[in-house]
Protein backbone atom coordinates (compact mmCIF):
# COMPACT_ATOMS: atom_id res chain seq x y z
CA UNK A 1 0.00 0.00 0.00
CA UNK A 2 2.87 2.36 0.83
CA UNK A 3 4.40 1.74 -2.58
CA UNK A 4 1.18 2.76 -4.43
CA UNK A 5 0.83 5.89 -2.30
CA UNK A 6 4.43 6.86 -3.03
CA UNK A 7 3.83 6.35 -6.75
CA UNK A 8 0.66 8.51 -6.74
CA UNK A 9 2.45 11.16 -4.70
CA UNK A 10 5.40 11.23 -7.12
CA UNK A 11 3.07 11.47 -10.16
CA UNK A 12 1.15 14.31 -8.47
CA UNK A 13 4.43 16.11 -7.73
CA UNK A 14 5.52 15.68 -11.37
CA UNK A 15 2.22 17.10 -12.66
CA UNK A 16 2.51 20.10 -10.30
CA UNK A 17 6.11 20.65 -11.37
CA UNK A 18 5.15 20.60 -15.07
CA UNK A 19 2.19 22.92 -14.47
CA UNK A 20 4.31 25.41 -12.55
CA UNK A 21 6.96 25.35 -15.29
CA UNK A 22 4.52 26.92 -17.73
CA UNK A 23 5.14 30.65 -17.76
CA UNK A 24 2.11 31.44 -19.93
CA UNK A 25 -1.00 32.73 -18.25
CA UNK A 26 -4.41 32.26 -19.79
CA UNK A 27 -4.25 35.86 -21.05
CA UNK A 28 -0.88 35.17 -22.71
CA UNK A 29 -2.27 32.10 -24.46
CA UNK A 30 -5.35 34.00 -25.67
CA UNK A 31 -3.20 36.86 -26.90
CA UNK A 32 -0.96 34.43 -28.76
CA UNK A 33 -3.97 32.77 -30.38
CA UNK A 34 -5.75 36.00 -31.31
CA UNK A 35 -2.49 37.55 -32.52
CA UNK A 36 -2.38 34.94 -35.28
CA UNK A 37 -5.25 36.63 -37.08
CA UNK A 38 -4.71 39.63 -39.32
CA UNK A 39 -6.96 42.62 -38.63
CA UNK A 40 -6.94 43.71 -42.28
CA UNK A 41 -8.96 42.25 -45.11
CA UNK A 42 -6.75 39.49 -46.39
CA UNK A 43 -6.77 37.40 -49.52
CA UNK A 44 -4.17 34.70 -49.92
CA UNK A 45 -1.63 35.93 -52.45
CA UNK A 46 2.04 36.59 -53.06
CA UNK A 47 1.56 40.34 -52.73
CA UNK A 48 3.41 42.53 -50.26
CA UNK A 49 2.19 42.13 -46.65
CA UNK A 50 1.71 45.92 -46.30
CA UNK A 51 -1.16 45.75 -48.81
CA UNK A 52 -3.20 43.72 -46.29
CA UNK A 53 -3.79 46.78 -44.13
CA UNK A 54 -5.44 48.78 -46.92
CA UNK A 55 -9.16 49.49 -46.73
CA UNK A 56 -11.62 50.89 -49.30
CA UNK A 57 -10.69 54.44 -50.39
CA UNK A 58 -7.03 53.93 -49.43
CA UNK A 59 -4.60 54.47 -52.27
CA UNK A 60 -3.80 51.12 -53.91
CA UNK A 61 -6.81 49.27 -52.51
CA UNK A 62 -7.98 46.38 -54.70
CA UNK A 63 -11.78 45.93 -54.62
CA UNK A 64 -11.44 42.22 -55.41
CA UNK A 65 -10.25 41.80 -51.81
CA UNK A 66 -13.67 42.45 -50.29
CA UNK A 67 -14.54 38.73 -50.56
CA UNK A 68 -12.74 35.47 -51.27
CA UNK A 69 -13.55 33.91 -54.64
CA UNK A 70 -15.61 31.11 -53.13
CA UNK A 71 -17.10 29.89 -49.86
CA UNK A 72 -18.36 26.45 -48.91
CA UNK A 73 -21.13 26.14 -46.34
CA UNK A 74 -22.90 23.02 -45.11
CA UNK A 75 -26.66 22.86 -45.54
CA UNK A 76 -26.91 22.64 -41.73
CA UNK A 77 -24.43 25.47 -41.11
CA UNK A 78 -24.33 29.25 -41.00
CA UNK A 79 -22.73 31.59 -43.52
CA UNK A 80 -21.16 34.59 -41.75
CA UNK A 81 -19.58 37.33 -43.85
CA UNK A 82 -18.75 40.91 -42.91
CA UNK A 83 -17.94 43.99 -44.95
CA UNK A 84 -15.10 46.37 -43.96
CA UNK A 85 -15.88 48.37 -40.82
CA UNK A 86 -14.60 51.58 -42.44
CA UNK A 87 -17.40 51.61 -45.04
CA UNK A 88 -20.67 53.54 -44.84
CA UNK A 89 -23.14 51.61 -46.99
CA UNK A 90 -23.47 47.90 -47.74
CA UNK A 91 -25.53 46.07 -50.34
CA UNK A 92 -25.42 42.25 -50.42
CA UNK A 93 -27.23 40.57 -53.34
CA UNK A 94 -27.56 36.81 -53.85
CA UNK A 95 -28.32 35.48 -57.34
CA UNK A 96 -28.54 32.06 -58.97
CA UNK A 97 -26.07 31.65 -61.87
CA UNK A 98 -28.04 28.63 -63.13
CA UNK A 99 -31.38 30.49 -63.38
CA UNK A 100 -32.83 31.88 -66.60
CA UNK A 101 -32.41 35.42 -65.30
CA UNK A 102 -28.94 35.29 -63.70
CA UNK A 103 -29.28 38.85 -62.40
CA UNK A 104 -32.58 38.34 -60.54
CA UNK A 105 -31.95 38.60 -56.78
CA UNK A 106 -33.05 35.70 -54.58
CA UNK A 107 -35.18 36.31 -51.50
CA UNK A 108 -33.32 34.97 -48.48
CA UNK A 109 -34.33 34.48 -44.85
CA UNK A 110 -31.40 35.85 -42.83
CA UNK A 111 -30.11 34.79 -39.40
CA UNK A 112 -32.11 37.55 -37.69
CA UNK A 113 -35.35 36.24 -39.25
CA UNK A 114 -35.76 39.07 -41.76
CA UNK A 115 -36.62 38.18 -45.34
CA UNK A 116 -35.55 40.25 -48.33
CA UNK A 117 -33.74 40.24 -51.65
CA UNK A 118 -31.04 42.63 -50.40
CA UNK A 119 -29.19 42.86 -47.11
CA UNK A 120 -28.00 46.37 -46.31
CA UNK A 121 -26.01 45.80 -43.13
CA UNK A 122 -22.31 45.17 -42.61
CA UNK A 123 -23.01 41.56 -41.58
CA UNK A 124 -24.38 38.93 -43.95
CA UNK A 125 -25.48 36.02 -41.76
CA UNK A 126 -27.60 33.17 -43.09
CA UNK A 127 -28.59 30.05 -41.15
CA UNK A 128 -28.86 27.59 -44.01
CA UNK A 129 -31.74 25.34 -42.77
CA UNK A 130 -34.04 28.39 -42.47
CA UNK A 131 -32.69 30.37 -45.43
CA UNK A 132 -34.77 28.90 -48.23
CA UNK A 133 -31.59 28.09 -50.18
CA UNK A 134 -31.16 24.70 -51.82
CA UNK A 135 -28.57 22.14 -50.81
CA UNK A 136 -26.08 20.98 -53.46
CA UNK A 137 -26.49 24.28 -55.29
CA UNK A 138 -24.20 27.17 -56.20
CA UNK A 139 -25.10 30.85 -55.71
CA UNK A 140 -23.36 34.11 -56.55
CA UNK A 141 -23.09 36.73 -53.80
CA UNK A 142 -22.24 40.33 -54.70
CA UNK A 143 -21.16 42.95 -52.16
CA UNK A 144 -21.20 46.65 -53.03
CA UNK A 145 -19.85 49.09 -50.43
CA UNK A 146 -19.37 52.83 -50.17
CA UNK A 147 -15.99 53.71 -48.70
CA UNK A 148 -15.24 56.35 -46.08
CA UNK A 149 -14.57 58.97 -48.81
CA UNK A 150 -17.47 58.01 -51.08
CA UNK A 151 -15.79 55.54 -53.42
CA UNK A 152 -17.98 52.63 -54.54
CA UNK A 153 -16.46 49.14 -54.58
CA UNK A 154 -17.97 45.84 -55.75
CA UNK A 155 -16.81 42.26 -55.41
CA UNK A 156 -18.54 38.91 -55.85
CA UNK A 157 -18.01 35.31 -54.87
CA UNK A 158 -19.54 31.90 -55.34
CA UNK A 159 -21.35 30.24 -52.44
CA UNK A 160 -21.42 26.45 -52.58
CA UNK A 161 -24.11 24.91 -50.37
CA UNK A 162 -22.84 21.43 -49.55
CA UNK A 163 -24.88 18.58 -48.10
CA UNK A 164 -23.63 17.48 -44.70
CA UNK A 165 -23.06 13.73 -44.42
CA UNK A 166 -22.17 11.75 -41.33
CA UNK A 167 -20.39 8.44 -41.92
CA UNK A 168 -20.49 5.94 -39.11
Amino acid sequence: MKRASAFVLSISFLVLLLASACSNSVDDMLEGYNGGFNTGYVTVSDKDESEYELEPDDSGYDQTRLLFDEYYVYDIGTLNLFGPSSCRNFNWTLTDPAAEDTLAPITVTYYDGSTSEYKRTRAYMVYMPDSGLESEHTYKLTLTVTGKNGGVYTDSCLIYVVKFYVNY
